[in-house]
């Protein structure tokens, strides 16, 4: 699914299904007046359409709870990354000073990463780094423990620990998206519903007005799916002042 939104403008992928809604619901108008005695197709079109009602609910449902992990994801390592700020200074100068700066800009790249999450090669730099920052912080770490007290090292070590866990979350939420199947599962429930909405025997006119509100209504909340289960495309962004809060606080603290 990632791979066909890189590669087509979202935009342009939803005027495509809107294009295929109309030409479903046209198929079904011509069908029902080639072949109008397929009798009564009330009952189906409304088994079809619950189904993919359904099946809408259960992937809102999916891309809600993910949306919502990305979240607190997000206040978690904020949080995780200000408590490791402050155990910091139970290190010694001159470390404390130079793993402060370290953190500070490991904050700075972890935001800049959010703000470039739609440009792979970008994200990929920008990752790397913040992972040398992670070796960085934890070599020094390594270098100071014969120099620092057990309980200091203790819950420095667990502080960063939990920084560098938190990030490796999140790397996972953004990947954990629904699974494909579910989509094309949903687009054959919409094409075929469109087919099943224009076949009526009866009807000596086109419904261009009742079409175009069922394309429509249909292609938004597939598409307001789509924006709100991938994390980096789209409008939905998980928010991240969390981290934006901790990076002025960081900013203004020695």
């Amino acid at each position: 699914m990632l791979q066909i939104l890189d590669a087509i403008p979202v935009w342009l992928l939803a005027l495509m299904v809107m294009g295929l809604l109309f030409i479903c619901l046209e198929l079904g108008y011509r069908l029902s007046h080639r072949r109008p005695e397929l009798g009564d197709v009330s009952a189906l079109q409304a088994s079809v359409l619950g189904l993919v009602a359904l099946l809408l609910a259960f992937s809102f449902s999916m891309a809600a709870e993910r949306y919502s992990l990305r979240r607190a994801l997000v206040v978690k390592e904020a949080n995780a990354i200000g408590t490791l700020y402050l155990r910091l200074g139970f290190l010694p100068e001159p470390s404390r000073g130079e793993t402060r700066a370290w953190l500070r800009r490991y904050t700075d790249l972890r935001l800049e990463g959010h703000e470039v999450a739609n440009e792979p090669a970008v994200f990929a730099k920008l990752l790397q780094e913040s992972e040398s920052l992670q070796s960085e912080l934890w070599a020094r770490l390594e270098a100071l423990a014969p120099r620092v007290e057990a309980p200091v090292l203790i819950l420095v070590t667990q502080a960063m620990n939990d920084v560098f866990d938190v990030s490796d979350e999140r790397l996972a939420a953004a990947h954990n998206l629904i699974p494909t199947s579910i989509f094309v599962l949903l687009l054959v429930g919409m094409l075929g519903s469109g087919v099943l909405l224009g076949y009526r025997p009866e009807a000596h006119v086109r419904g261009f007005l009742s079409w175009f509100l069922f394309v429509v209504i249909l292609t938004a909340v597939m598409f307001t799916l789509l924006d709100l289960d991938l994390p980096t495309r789209g409008r939905i962004r998980v928010d991240q002042e969390p981290l934006r809060s901790l990076q002025e606080r960081l900013r203004t603290q020695p």
